[in-house]
């Protein structure tokens, strides 16, 4: 048997930032339990500056082509992929990569086709509770697929493949600091209540307009409430600019992505956001109650039922993308705000969902198949 140090691991995600985080919180358990770890994510991807985390010799990039109905991509998508798998395949070869993880999306398909042909042991991480296409197309072939929701095993074939591990999460999240404190580094000392708003990698404009509605049609209701706003790149200048003109801004953190989101857990009373996975597992590891509002066009309706768990856990509450409008969520969050004992019972429930050890778990179950 091979010793750690000889065993080269390959992660591959991209896309969105929900597979890159739990990517990266796996490349940190193998490099932590003394596995040679290669990240490859797509070249769009560069974007991303968590991928700065990755030390340079490991991170890789190649250019894999996104699924589109377009006539024109459609015709490029073989000839895109198949270079794209000669680009895994050249590492897998040259690092003698000896497990290929997928995080799910398309950037991990060609490199898991490389795997699959190379007869390289390939493990599949889904985050949600309706597994996407890549996990659906590559499960045969897997030899486990982490987990992070039960009720994925209503969708697939190989449920004995299955393994409820978690959605990994980096340490640097997990951080342990008082809520005045916290608060502090937000400049919201001063507030009573505080309120998380999430809206994914790429941010939301319904959930942006909400807060913005919120803040500026009800400053009584809420003169107390502090807010650490994460707009997302894209929207960030524009609401920066209406909320300087527009309403009194003493209350509120903006900005496009919150850097030190583990002390924005700490800080916050309630969070308010999308259902990714990755947010939610997050959430529940802090112990932070939230409001729901799943993305109604994600793939599968998979954010839909991703909250839907964590409202039957007791975790959340959901407000449907139809209703997440000032004067109906308003009501609801003061009701949460005002009820202490309602929002220790949901952090309690969030707490029990926790998977804080998913990254371990996983490389621990990684190194027992490929013999490590």
């Amino acid at each position: 048997m091979k010793s750690m140090n000889d065993i080269s691991v390959l992660i591959v995600a991209g896309g969105t930032g929900g597979h890159i985080s739990p990517g990266l919180a796996l490349y940190d358990a193998f490099r932590e339990a003394g596995v040679n770890t290669l990240f490859l994510s797509g070249k769009r991807d560069a974007r991303f500056s968590s991928l700065d985390d990755v030390a340079p010799e490991d991170l890789h990039l190649y250019r894999a082509p996104s699924f589109s109905k377009s006539p024109v991509r459609l015709a490029m998508f073989p000839a895109a992929f198949a270079s794209a798998l000669l680009s895994a395949r050249k590492i897998i070869r040259k690092n003698n990569v000896r497990a290929v993880i997928g995080m799910g999306g398309y950037v991990s398909a060609p490199a898991l086709a490389a795997a699959k042909l190379m007869k390289v042991p390939l493990f599949l991480c889904e985050q949600n509770s309706v597994p996407g296409k890549v996990t659906k197309f590559f499960e045969k072939d897997a030899r486990k697929i982490y987990g992070t929701f039960r009720g994925a095993t209503e969708y697939l074939k190989s449920g004995e493949k299955y393994l409820l591990a978690g959605n990994p999460i980096r340490k640097k999240v997990m951080v342990d600091a008082y809520r005045e404190e916290a608060r502090k580094a937000f400049h919201l000392g001063h507030a009573g209540r505080v309120i998380l708003v999430i809206g994914g990698s790429q941010g939301a404009v319904r959930i942006n307009e909400l807060i913005f509605g919120l803040r500026k049609n009800y400053p009584d209701e809420l003169k107390n409430v502090g807010i650490i706003w994460s707009t997302g790149d894209f929207s960030f200048k524009e609401y920066r600019e209406r909320v300087n003109n527009e309403i009194d801004e003493g209350s509120i953190y903006l900005s496009p992505f919150i850097d030190r989101v583990g002390l924005a857990y700490r800080a916050s009373d309630i969070a308010l956001s999308r259902s990714g996975a990755g947010v939610m597992m997050e959430l529940a590891a802090m112990g932070l109650p939230s409001i729901q509002i799943p993305y109604p066009h994600a793939a599968d309706n998979h954010q839909d039922r991703n909250a839907d768990e964590f409202v039957q856990a007791g975790a959340a509450v959901k407000i449907s993308n139809d209703d997440a409008v000032p004067e109906k969520v308003l009501p609801v969050l003061l009701d949460l705000l005002n009820n202490p004992r309602a929002l220790k019972r949901m952090s309690d429930k969030a707490l029990g969902i926790a998977m804080v050890n998913a990254a371990e778990t996983i490389v621990s179950d990684i190194m027992k198949e490929i013999g490590g």
